[in-house]
Protein backbone atom coordinates (compact mmCIF):
# COMPACT_ATOMS: atom_id res chain seq x y z
CA UNK A 1 0.00 0.00 0.00
CA UNK A 2 2.82 2.30 1.39
CA UNK A 3 4.83 1.71 -2.25
CA UNK A 4 1.63 2.21 -4.28
CA UNK A 5 1.13 5.51 -2.96
CA UNK A 6 4.87 6.43 -3.46
CA UNK A 7 4.82 5.18 -6.52
CA UNK A 8 1.15 7.70 -7.42
CA UNK A 9 3.14 11.10 -5.62
CA UNK A 10 6.32 10.29 -7.72
CA UNK A 11 3.90 10.14 -10.87
CA UNK A 12 2.00 13.40 -9.68
CA UNK A 13 5.19 15.10 -9.15
CA UNK A 14 6.81 13.98 -12.80
CA UNK A 15 3.69 15.30 -14.09
CA UNK A 16 3.68 18.47 -12.37
CA UNK A 17 6.88 19.38 -13.66
CA UNK A 18 6.71 18.42 -17.34
CA UNK A 19 3.03 20.70 -17.03
CA UNK A 20 4.85 23.35 -15.18
CA UNK A 21 8.51 23.52 -17.53
CA UNK A 22 5.36 23.34 -20.98
CA UNK A 23 3.51 25.89 -19.61
CA UNK A 24 6.90 28.27 -18.62
CA UNK A 25 8.30 27.75 -21.72
CA UNK A 26 5.70 27.33 -24.36
CA UNK A 27 4.80 31.20 -23.95
CA UNK A 28 8.86 32.38 -24.24
CA UNK A 29 9.36 29.41 -27.31
CA UNK A 30 5.88 30.62 -28.93
CA UNK A 31 5.26 33.74 -28.02
CA UNK A 32 2.12 33.88 -30.98
CA UNK A 33 0.18 31.80 -28.37
CA UNK A 34 0.34 34.78 -26.43
CA UNK A 35 -1.18 36.94 -29.16
CA UNK A 36 -3.89 34.50 -30.11
CA UNK A 37 -5.11 34.61 -26.07
CA UNK A 38 -4.67 37.94 -25.23
CA UNK A 39 -5.32 39.94 -28.46
CA UNK A 40 -8.23 41.94 -29.00
CA UNK A 41 -10.26 41.14 -31.80
CA UNK A 42 -13.60 42.84 -33.60
CA UNK A 43 -16.96 41.34 -34.26
CA UNK A 44 -15.25 39.56 -37.26
CA UNK A 45 -12.94 37.47 -35.14
CA UNK A 46 -10.52 39.30 -36.79
CA UNK A 47 -7.28 41.16 -34.74
CA UNK A 48 -7.98 44.84 -34.30
CA UNK A 49 -5.18 47.05 -36.22
CA UNK A 50 -2.36 48.89 -33.70
CA UNK A 51 -2.44 52.66 -33.97
CA UNK A 52 -0.27 53.68 -36.18
CA UNK A 53 1.41 56.20 -33.78
CA UNK A 54 2.40 53.07 -31.57
CA UNK A 55 3.73 51.65 -34.38
CA UNK A 56 5.75 55.31 -34.87
CA UNK A 57 7.02 55.14 -31.37
CA UNK A 58 7.81 51.30 -31.21
CA UNK A 59 10.12 51.85 -34.43
CA UNK A 60 11.79 55.15 -32.64
CA UNK A 61 12.20 53.35 -29.55
CA UNK A 62 13.46 50.05 -30.85
CA UNK A 63 16.22 51.66 -33.59
CA UNK A 64 17.42 54.92 -31.40
CA UNK A 65 17.21 53.44 -27.96
CA UNK A 66 17.60 49.20 -28.13
CA UNK A 67 19.47 49.51 -31.17
CA UNK A 68 17.49 46.44 -32.59
CA UNK A 69 18.07 45.69 -36.26
CA UNK A 70 16.00 42.85 -36.27
CA UNK A 71 12.76 44.84 -35.08
CA UNK A 72 10.90 43.09 -37.69
CA UNK A 73 10.82 40.13 -34.94
CA UNK A 74 8.67 41.64 -32.19
CA UNK A 75 4.96 41.81 -33.57
CA UNK A 76 2.58 44.14 -32.26
CA UNK A 77 -0.94 43.56 -30.72
CA UNK A 78 -3.33 45.38 -28.89
CA UNK A 79 -4.09 43.47 -25.99
CA UNK A 80 -7.85 43.45 -25.12
CA UNK A 81 -6.86 44.43 -21.26
CA UNK A 82 -6.14 47.64 -20.39
CA UNK A 83 -2.14 46.39 -19.45
CA UNK A 84 0.74 46.23 -21.47
CA UNK A 85 2.19 42.31 -21.98
CA UNK A 86 5.11 40.64 -24.09
CA UNK A 87 6.74 37.41 -24.91
CA UNK A 88 9.75 36.21 -26.62
CA UNK A 89 12.88 37.44 -27.13
CA UNK A 90 14.39 38.64 -30.60
CA UNK A 91 17.18 35.54 -30.13
CA UNK A 92 14.58 33.09 -30.12
CA UNK A 93 13.96 31.58 -33.48
CA UNK A 94 9.77 32.33 -32.32
CA UNK A 95 10.36 36.05 -32.43
CA UNK A 96 8.47 38.00 -29.64
CA UNK A 97 5.39 39.76 -29.66
CA UNK A 98 4.24 43.43 -27.86
CA UNK A 99 0.73 43.96 -26.56
CA UNK A 100 -0.18 47.32 -26.24
CA UNK A 101 -3.12 48.58 -23.33
CA UNK A 102 -6.42 48.51 -25.10
CA UNK A 103 -6.88 51.88 -24.09
CA UNK A 104 -4.10 53.01 -26.38
CA UNK A 105 -6.36 52.63 -29.17
CA UNK A 106 -8.32 55.91 -27.94
CA UNK A 107 -6.74 59.46 -29.22
CA UNK A 108 -10.44 61.68 -29.06
CA UNK A 109 -12.98 61.92 -26.24
CA UNK A 110 -15.42 60.27 -28.60
CA UNK A 111 -13.29 57.15 -29.22
CA UNK A 112 -13.80 56.90 -25.54
CA UNK A 113 -17.70 56.93 -25.20
CA UNK A 114 -18.01 55.10 -27.94
CA UNK A 115 -15.70 52.00 -26.60
CA UNK A 116 -18.26 51.06 -24.38
CA UNK A 117 -16.26 52.00 -21.36
CA UNK A 118 -18.84 51.98 -18.20
CA UNK A 119 -17.44 54.98 -15.96
CA UNK A 120 -20.59 54.33 -13.20
CA UNK A 121 -23.52 54.34 -13.02
CA UNK A 122 -24.31 57.50 -11.73
CA UNK A 123 -21.31 59.46 -13.92
CA UNK A 124 -22.04 62.17 -15.69
CA UNK A 125 -19.84 61.63 -18.80
CA UNK A 126 -20.15 65.57 -19.43
CA UNK A 127 -19.21 66.43 -15.62
CA UNK A 128 -16.32 67.23 -14.07
CA UNK A 129 -15.37 63.45 -12.94
CA UNK A 130 -16.36 62.24 -15.98
CA UNK A 131 -14.35 64.42 -18.07
CA UNK A 132 -11.30 63.42 -15.37
CA UNK A 133 -11.90 59.94 -15.99
CA UNK A 134 -12.56 60.19 -20.15
CA UNK A 135 -9.20 62.71 -20.57
CA UNK A 136 -7.42 59.72 -18.27
CA UNK A 137 -8.02 57.05 -21.25
CA UNK A 138 -6.27 59.58 -23.74
CA UNK A 139 -2.31 58.59 -23.59
CA UNK A 140 0.33 60.81 -24.94
CA UNK A 141 2.92 59.64 -27.24
CA UNK A 142 5.67 59.97 -24.34
CA UNK A 143 3.30 57.68 -22.25
CA UNK A 144 3.28 54.91 -25.57
CA UNK A 145 7.18 55.10 -25.67
CA UNK A 146 7.68 54.41 -22.00
CA UNK A 147 5.37 51.27 -22.57
CA UNK A 148 7.00 49.99 -25.49
CA UNK A 149 10.18 50.64 -23.80
CA UNK A 150 9.50 48.79 -21.10
CA UNK A 151 8.36 45.62 -22.62
CA UNK A 152 11.35 45.83 -24.85
CA UNK A 153 13.38 45.67 -21.58
CA UNK A 154 11.73 42.90 -21.02
CA UNK A 155 12.07 40.68 -24.58
CA UNK A 156 15.86 42.49 -25.05
CA UNK A 157 17.45 42.39 -21.84
CA UNK A 158 15.52 39.99 -19.70
CA UNK A 159 16.93 37.03 -20.50
CA UNK A 160 18.27 35.66 -17.18
CA UNK A 161 14.63 36.79 -15.94
CA UNK A 162 12.76 34.65 -18.13
CA UNK A 163 15.23 31.54 -17.53
CA UNK A 164 14.45 31.91 -13.63
CA UNK A 165 10.67 32.09 -14.37
CA UNK A 166 10.45 28.88 -16.76
CA UNK A 167 12.70 26.97 -14.85
CA UNK A 168 12.08 27.52 -11.10
CA UNK A 169 8.67 26.11 -10.74
CA UNK A 170 9.61 22.34 -12.03
CA UNK A 171 12.93 22.74 -10.13
CA UNK A 172 11.08 23.58 -7.03
CA UNK A 173 8.91 21.27 -7.40
CA UNK A 174 11.53 18.52 -7.60
CA UNK A 175 13.22 19.52 -4.68
CA UNK A 176 10.24 20.09 -2.43
CA UNK A 177 9.69 16.28 -3.57
CA UNK A 178 12.83 15.19 -2.70
CA UNK A 179 13.31 17.02 0.36
CA UNK A 180 9.75 15.17 1.63
CA UNK A 181 10.25 11.71 0.50
CA UNK A 182 13.19 11.70 2.50
CA UNK A 183 11.56 12.13 6.14
CA UNK A 184 10.33 8.60 6.38
CA UNK A 185 14.11 7.40 6.19
CA UNK A 186 15.69 10.42 7.82
CA UNK A 187 13.79 10.82 11.15
CA UNK A 188 12.04 6.66 11.46
CA UNK A 189 8.12 8.69 11.77
CA UNK A 190 4.92 6.82 11.95
CA UNK A 191 3.24 6.72 9.10
CA UNK A 192 0.47 9.23 10.42
CA UNK A 193 3.38 11.39 11.58
CA UNK A 194 5.40 11.43 8.27
CA UNK A 195 2.33 12.53 6.22
CA UNK A 196 1.78 15.65 8.43
CA UNK A 197 5.51 16.27 7.93
CA UNK A 198 5.29 15.89 4.57
CA UNK A 199 2.53 18.16 3.82
CA UNK A 200 4.12 20.95 5.92
CA UNK A 201 7.36 20.69 3.35
CA UNK A 202 4.95 21.32 0.48
CA UNK A 203 2.59 24.16 2.38
CA UNK A 204 6.10 25.87 3.45
CA UNK A 205 8.10 25.24 0.32
CA UNK A 206 4.65 26.63 -1.97
CA UNK A 207 4.97 29.71 0.30
CA UNK A 208 8.71 30.34 -0.11
CA UNK A 209 8.59 30.33 -3.53
CA UNK A 210 5.38 32.30 -4.01
CA UNK A 211 7.69 35.08 -2.01
CA UNK A 212 10.90 34.04 -3.81
CA UNK A 213 8.98 34.86 -7.13
CA UNK A 214 7.18 37.64 -6.08
CA UNK A 215 10.18 39.64 -4.88
CA UNK A 216 11.97 38.53 -8.42
CA UNK A 217 9.02 39.69 -10.77
CA UNK A 218 9.06 43.23 -8.85
CA UNK A 219 13.14 42.92 -9.77
CA UNK A 220 11.96 42.54 -13.25
CA UNK A 221 9.45 45.25 -13.57
CA UNK A 222 11.64 47.65 -11.87
CA UNK A 223 14.31 47.16 -13.88
CA UNK A 224 12.06 47.46 -17.33
CA UNK A 225 10.58 50.44 -15.57
CA UNK A 226 14.26 52.17 -14.92
CA UNK A 227 15.76 51.18 -18.38
CA UNK A 228 12.68 52.62 -19.76
CA UNK A 229 13.16 55.85 -18.20
CA UNK A 230 16.39 55.98 -18.99
CA UNK A 231 16.25 56.23 -22.64
CA UNK A 232 15.62 59.55 -22.94
CA UNK A 233 13.65 61.94 -20.43
CA UNK A 234 10.55 62.14 -22.37
CA UNK A 235 10.06 58.46 -21.86
CA UNK A 236 10.73 59.08 -18.27
CA UNK A 237 8.35 61.94 -18.12
CA UNK A 238 5.87 59.28 -20.05
CA UNK A 239 6.44 56.88 -17.07
CA UNK A 240 5.39 59.26 -14.89
CA UNK A 241 2.24 60.51 -16.50
CA UNK A 242 1.32 56.87 -17.39
CA UNK A 243 1.38 55.79 -13.58
CA UNK A 244 -0.48 59.24 -11.91
CA UNK A 245 -2.88 59.18 -14.50
CA UNK A 246 -3.71 55.22 -14.11
CA UNK A 247 -3.78 56.11 -10.13
CA UNK A 248 -5.83 59.02 -10.45
CA UNK A 249 -8.49 56.78 -12.84
CA UNK A 250 -8.31 54.01 -9.96
CA UNK A 251 -8.62 56.36 -7.58
CA UNK A 252 -11.62 57.92 -8.99
CA UNK A 253 -13.07 54.56 -9.69
CA UNK A 254 -12.58 53.83 -6.38
CA UNK A 255 -15.33 56.36 -5.52
CA UNK A 256 -17.65 55.87 -7.88
CA UNK A 257 -17.81 52.08 -8.13
CA UNK A 258 -19.19 51.86 -4.49
CA UNK A 259 -18.52 48.79 -2.93
CA UNK A 260 -16.87 47.45 -5.89
CA UNK A 261 -14.09 50.10 -5.59
CA UNK A 262 -13.48 49.63 -2.43
CA UNK A 263 -12.82 45.69 -3.71
CA UNK A 264 -10.65 46.74 -6.66
CA UNK A 265 -8.92 49.99 -5.54
CA UNK A 266 -6.94 51.10 -2.62
CA UNK A 267 -7.00 55.05 -1.86
CA UNK A 268 -4.44 55.87 -3.40
CA UNK A 269 -5.21 54.00 -6.57
CA UNK A 270 -3.35 51.05 -6.18
CA UNK A 271 -5.30 47.59 -8.17
CA UNK A 272 -5.46 45.51 -5.65
CA UNK A 273 -7.79 42.75 -7.30
CA UNK A 274 -6.28 39.52 -8.70
CA UNK A 275 -5.34 39.53 -11.76
CA UNK A 276 -2.81 38.69 -14.11
CA UNK A 277 -0.25 41.24 -13.14
CA UNK A 278 -1.16 40.59 -9.88
CA UNK A 279 2.56 40.27 -9.26
CA UNK A 280 3.32 43.26 -10.15
CA UNK A 281 4.98 45.99 -7.87
CA UNK A 282 2.61 48.70 -6.77
CA UNK A 283 2.21 51.56 -8.94
CA UNK A 284 2.61 54.25 -6.35
CA UNK A 285 6.04 52.73 -5.57
CA UNK A 286 6.44 52.63 -9.51
CA UNK A 287 5.56 55.87 -9.85
CA UNK A 288 8.09 56.89 -6.92
CA UNK A 289 10.99 54.90 -8.78
CA UNK A 290 10.60 56.60 -11.94
CA UNK A 291 10.25 59.94 -10.77
CA UNK A 292 13.15 60.01 -9.25
CA UNK A 293 14.77 59.29 -12.64
CA UNK A 294 12.78 61.76 -14.18
CA UNK A 295 14.23 65.03 -11.47
CA UNK A 296 17.75 63.48 -12.01
CA UNK A 297 19.94 65.77 -13.11
CA UNK A 298 20.82 64.61 -17.23
CA UNK A 299 24.69 63.87 -17.93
Amino acid sequence: MEVAFEKLVRSIVRLGIGGLLLVGASGELFPRICKEWYGLKDENGVFVEVPDRCHKQFDEVAKKYFGLKNADEVTLFVNRDFYALSAGSTLLPGGAVLGVPRWYLYQTKEDVENSGIQLGKYINRDSEVGVAVTKSFLPTDDMIAFTIGHELAHIEHHLDFKTFFTFSPPLWLYLTYRVASSTRKCFRLPVVLDALVKLCIYGFNYQAYRLAGQKVRHLAEFSADEISAKCDPRMAQGGVDHFATTLKRNAIQRVVLGEKGLECYTEEGDDIRSTSISTHPPLTERLLRVTAICDAPQD
